[in-house]
């Protein structure tokens, strides 16, 4: 029986996410939606990226890869013409972006910068200097190049019966969401949508013990009874990159549950 996988917001936690993707086995007539968010928070998010573009590359008509909020701001560091005060690798992006360098380089690029005495002149050219030496190194091209496509492809994946989106629609909009839906919304629609709507949407962004207000569902996914399954298992805390499984045929959802090592069914 053919089926749809899904997961989100692994944030640079490469471990976990190889522990998940071992529970997935492509047959040919099956999917699995990546649904955003594969950097920083954790210190691998090069081997994340590289190991969903070569998954990807391996089965090339069976992998969709969305963007998220946090893989579009690592996206516009490193491509946008005009970074002004841009200086994601001095924030929120060291960990990325140190993850392209080993140790050594990484000390020597901050050496290199120890000429400048006020320590803002040296957060603007550590910012420079890393994004330069990605860049031009000839070793990250084939993933820059990824990178530049799936940052100008489309940030959501509808089947028959679902929307696969990393933060959200405008679902006040109903069936005319697609021409409606501002661009911010869907990598970062804050807060979550819950009830009633006619197709299910799944989605990351928030984590799902947020959205449910039950610790519990920390590391799991959360169906909100209706039609919203959030699967944002806040990783870097609970270790855990959920997996959803839709079934093509019978129309079940079910979720693994890394603990008890099996798949559950979680809804209808």
């Amino acid at each position: 029986m053919p089926m749809i996988y899904a997961m989100s917001d692994i944030h640079g936690c490469h471990e976990a996410m190889l522990k998940s993707l071992d529970m997935i086995y492509l047959e040919p007539l099956d999917h699995l939606v990546f649904v955003g968010d594969y950097v920083d928070g954790g210190d691998k998010s090069f081997q994340v990226l590289t190991t969903i573009m070569n998954f990807e590359k391996e089965f090339p008509q069976q992998v969709t890869v969305l963007w998220g909020n946090h893989d579009e701001w690592l996206s516009n560091w490193l491509f946008s013409e005009d970074q002004g005060i841009n200086s994601y690798a001095c924030s929120v992006g060291f960990k990325t972006v140190s993850s392209f360098f080993s140790e050594a380089e990484i000390e020597e690029i901050i050496a290199s910068i120890s000429q400048f005495l006020r320590i803002q002149d040296r957060l603007v050219a550590l910012n420079d200097l890393f994004r330069k030496r990605i860049v031009q190194d000839t070793r990250f091209t084939e993933l820059l190049e990824w990178i530049k496509n799936k940052s100008n492809a489309q940030r959501y994946f509808e089947t028959e019966n679902q929307i696969f989106v990393h933060a959200g629609i405008d679902e006040e909009l109903g069936e005319y969401w697609k021409v409606g839906t501002a661009d911010y919304l869907f990598t970062r629609k804050f807060p979550a949508t819950t009830g009633s709507f006619y197709k299910d949407i799944i989605s990351g962004h928030i984590y799902s013990d947020t959205v449910a207000r039950d610790k519990s569902y920390l590391g799991s996914v959360y169906w909100d009874g209706y039609n919203h399954f959030f699967i944002d298992g806040n990783t870097i805390k609970s270790g855990i990159v959920p997996i959803l499984k839709y079934d093509i045929e019978t129309y079940n959802y079910s979720s693994f549950n890394i603990s008890r090592d099996t798949w559950e069914e979680c809804i209808r």
